[in-house]
């Protein structure tokens, strides 16, 4: 046997040559092309958290997000400490006669009662489109059109809120 014919062999088997041989050209083209400047990054890594700690910040990714229920808690959470530093009471201690309600200094105590119904109502009906919930109470319509409605009513009772809190002399 010549000594070419016997390294031909070697180098073709599939056992021991022909690994030699891919990895003789792995490491040339290794070489050829040089090692990234870079080290590569295995597995997953967390992104930047987005600011969300104070208000104003949670309503604008609440909005961006189009999760309207935390934007309705974000605007019960404003009403309810304006009325709290203008009375000393909460939202939710109004009392249903509006006489009583004048005697302990809440302006409008009706409209008042009348926005924190509004306002849960309109919580509710947010989960319920966010969770794409079969329970909702305008079952009959599609979602986008439910949707489109909810938009029109959240942003009349807004604008509701909007005086109201102006009116209790609520500075942000």
């Amino acid at each position: 046997m010549d000594p070419v014919s016997a390294v031909l062999g070697f180098l073709t088997d599939p056992r021991v040559g022909l690994p030699i041989v891919l990895l003789g050209v792995a490491a040339a083209g290794w070489y050829l092309v040089g090692a990234p400047a870079d080290p590569r990054r295995t597995g997953w890594e967390p992104s930047q958290p987005e600011p969300d700690r104070d208000p104003v910040s949670r309503t604008f990714l609440a909005l961006r997000r189009e999760a309207y229920s935390t934007v309705l808690l974000e605007v019960y959470g404003r009403l309810d400490s304006a009325l709290r530093a203008k009375t000393g009471r909460r939202l939710g201690e109004i009392p249903w006669r509006t006489d009583a309600g004048r005697k302990l200094g809440i302006p409008q105590p009706r409209e008042l009662e009348r926005t924190r119904i509004a306002l849960d109502s309109l919580y509710v009906w947010a989960v319920r489109l966010e969770t794409n919930s079969l329970l909702r109470r305008d079952f009959w319509r599609s979602w986008e059109s439910s949707r489109r409605q909810f938009l029109a009513r959240a942003a009349d009772r807004l604008r509701v809120v909007d005086r109201q809190l102006t009116s209790l002399g609520y500075a942000p």
